[in-house]
């Protein structure tokens, strides 16, 4: 066998065996290239992928920020509103104690006219009776044929106006 090898390798010459190996190296650098190309693709795709991983999570913080900031205020405002209610609830307790203390004064305390002598007349106090009674009625039935008297005044002024004479004396 190492004859025929012999046979086989004597059959080409020295430039054809260089020219071999520089095809074959040649090979060698293309498959290389394209496996350093089909490398850097990924590697691009894989870096703009962590761009955009990065950029979600710089958006996630600054929304848990938003978040956090938000929570903080709403427990502010929950405790000025838990201060606010505990005050109003002292308040209304006092106003209770006051509304209290006061009712206990006025019952123990005996009623005073406070009315001046400008509400008084020749017949004692005036009071929501005397004024809603008799005055009333009577200046209502006075202010009611009042008003039909002028009423009358009126009508017989404007047929005097319209060329028909008096009134009162064609009705009668």
């Amino acid at each position: 066998m190492t004859s025929r090898q012999e046979e086989s390798s004597s059959q080409f010459s020295e430039s054809e065996l260089e020219a071999i190996i520089q095809e074959s190296t040649r090979q060698q650098q293309d498959d290389f290239l394209e496996s350093m190309e089909g490398r850097e693709k990924g590697l691009k795709a894989l870096e703009e992928a962590q761009q955009i991983l990065e950029d979600q999570l710089e958006d996630a913080n600054t929304e848990i920020d938003r978040l956090r900031r938000e929570l903080d205020k709403a427990a502010v405002e929950a405790e000025e509103a838990d201060y606010l209610r505990r005050e109003a609830e002292s308040a209304r307790k006092q106003l209770e104690q006051t509304l209290y203390k006061i009712q206990e004064g006025v019952e123990d305390s005996r009623v005073t006219d406070l009315r001046d002598a400008r509400m008084r007349n020749r017949f004692g106090l005036l009071g929501v009776d005397q004024v809603t009674r008799g005055p009333f009625l009577k200046g209502l039935f006075l202010g009611a044929l009042g008003g039909a008297g002028a009423l009358l005044l009126v009508l017989e002024m404007l047929s005097f106006m319209g060329g028909r004479g008096e009134l009162l004396s064609s009705l009668l």
